[in-house]
């Protein structure tokens, strides 16, 4: 899980450093380009806590890889304000939706219980994640 973790952190500075150098772009197709590379971090970051999620997992692990999630989500709603998506607001519906999941998970459940407890709220983040790919055609 901590390898997982260390990759998706990664993968997620890397994505965040790109942005970065990307931001003084104000031509409609860097900033296309931009939300594509944004959305790529949040798919892999997303994929990297599905496949993290074992038995030997813990609930501050899953709570950690949350965070690390959220971090390129956060990348991806700034640059999808920038090319106007209209998935936006499913995208932060359901990212709301499997944050407050992941924050009221009960310390008492054992991983698999959480698992089974997150698996709606990351399918619907994968098809909202879908939906904002499908609009900016990366």
């Amino acid at each position: 899980m901590r390898k997982s973790i260390q990759i998706i952190t990664a993968v997620s500075l890397a994505a965040s450093l790109g942005l970065s150098l990307g931001a003084c772009s104000s031509s409609p197709s860097e900033n296309k380009a931009s939300a594509c590379q944004a959305n790529t971090a949040f798919v892999d970051a997303v994929a990297g806590v599905q496949n993290s999620l074992d038995s030997s997992s813990t609930l501050a692990e899953i709570k950690a890889a949350r965070d690390t999630v959220k971090t390129a989500y956060t990348d991806l709603n700034k640059e999808l304000d920038k090319v106007g998506s209209d998935q936006v607001k499913a995208l932060e519906t359901a990212w709301k939706d499997l944050d407050d999941a992941v924050s009221g998970l009960d310390d008492n459940l054992t991983v698999p219980e959480a698992k089974v407890a997150l698996e709606d709220s990351l399918a619907n983040v994968k098809a909202a994640q879908d939906k904002v790919e499908s609009g900016l055609t990366c």
